[in-house]
């Protein structure tokens, strides 16, 4: 599998401008710029995509794809699954850690600090339950996605902007999958996926480890 890991990145990387763009519209998040956010009856500082550069947006785009990739790899371990249902979360594990690899490839090109992993925090019934797998991973998917759609317009190329879509079709098609796995009918049920701003998307992984 490490094999196969480093294979992928490797063809992640060959393009080096694809891979950045691609990634770069991945990222949800960054650290140190805030401006002020009302959340039910607290204020907490949350910046805006548009206030992040390039950089700060593949750093917080890293630690989210090793929040799924590492889900997802508990997930393949956990004996939940098994035959093409296993295939299926093994495949989307192993996207996942490609894009994180990727990602780390990229930042290294732009000599910015490849962010260290946080202890990741998932529910504890997440890996004893194949519901509340398929549940939790029913969450992560729709924030990606969103993430993508919100980080967009922040993007400073707009080449880098066409090059990304092909990874949010990725995650869609992750999406899609869980849903098949959840048994919903039609699993492509959604005419127009939401765009979430980045308040959303913090709020949403900050319970999982991710914070900043």
């Amino acid at each position: 599998m490490a094999l196969e890991r480093g294979l992928t990145r490797r063809g992640f990387l060959k393009t080096a401008a694809w891979a950045g763009a691609a990634l770069s519209a991945a990222g949800i998040g960054g650290f140190g710029v805030a401006v002020r956010y009302a959340h039910g009856q607290e204020q907490q500082a949350y910046t805006t995509y548009q206030d992040l550069t390039d950089a700060q947006i593949l750093q917080f785009a890293y630690l989210l794809e090793l929040l799924e990739g590492t889900f997802y790899d508990q997930g393949v371990q956990s004996g939940l699954f098994s035959g093409n249902e296993l295939s299926q979360i093994t495949a989307i594990r192993d996207h996942e850690m490609a894009h994180a690899d990727a990602i780390a490839g990229v930042l290294g090109q732009l000599g910015a600090e490849v962010p260290a992993a946080p202890n990741f925090t998932y529910p504890q019934n997440a890996f004893g339950d194949r519901n509340a797998f398929l549940e939790l991973a029913n969450t992560f998917e729709p924030v990606g996605i969103g993430a993508y759609q919100g980080a967009a317009p922040a993007l400073d190329s707009k080449d880098i902007l066409a090059s990304a879509i092909s990874i949010h079709n990725s995650e869609c098609q992750h999406w899609n999958a869980i849903k098949i796995l959840r048994g919903v009918q039609p699993p492509n049920n959604v005419a127009f996926e939401e765009a979430l701003p980045l308040p959303r998307v913090q709020e949403a992984v900050r319970p999982f480890g991710i914070t900043g």
